[in-house]
């Protein structure tokens, strides 16, 4: 009798479900969000959406006659793409030192096959490197550039 009582406990307490079906729907959504989370992530990242990484036949090509040459790099500049340059504050206001850092094609980072050398000593310069100039203000509001050589230039004259 014994045997019997006990056979019918453990039988009926063999299944007791852990999760009802209201916990198991929540958990699988749950799921699923965090999925479709990191798709669009990894979407983003690889470009599909947005500004990704940009390549050559994304960027809009420039219209019109260029402007002017960068110094470094000789890149054609269109309207619209500067020179990026450092004015220092002097005494005299018609001429001041200044520092070319280079160009959009040029700087931050160069484009594939440009190269950075400089006019005077046709060196190579380096990314961290830049042109030492003066910026001379004419009375005519116009400004001029001259370039006194780069960083490396610079490190020959200093031995």
């Amino acid at each position: 009798m014994c045997k019997y009582l006990f056979s019918r406990v453990i039988e009926k307490s063999i299944y007791i479900p852990i999760y009802n079906s209201m916990n198991s729907s929540l958990l699988w959504m749950f799921i699923l969000i965090g999925i479709s989370v990191l798709i669009i992530l990894l979407c983003f990242k690889s470009g599909l959406f947005g500004n990704g990484n940009k390549n050559d036949s994304n960027r809009k090509k420039p219209k019109g006659e260029p402007k002017s040459n960068c110094p470094i790099c000789n890149s054609p500049l269109f309207q619209g793409e500067n020179i990026i340059s450092r004015v220092y504050k002097g005494t005299d206001k018609t001429d001041q030192a200044c520092t070319i850092l280079g160009c959009p094609h040029c700087y931050p980072k160069t484009e594939p096959g440009i190269q950075r050398v400089c006019p005077v000593c046709h060196q190579n310069i380096p990314l961290n490197g830049h042109l030492d100039a003066h910026l001379f203000l004419r009375d005519t509001g116009k400004r001029h550039v001259h370039i006194t050589g780069c960083t490396e230039c610079h490190k020959k004259n200093k031995k």
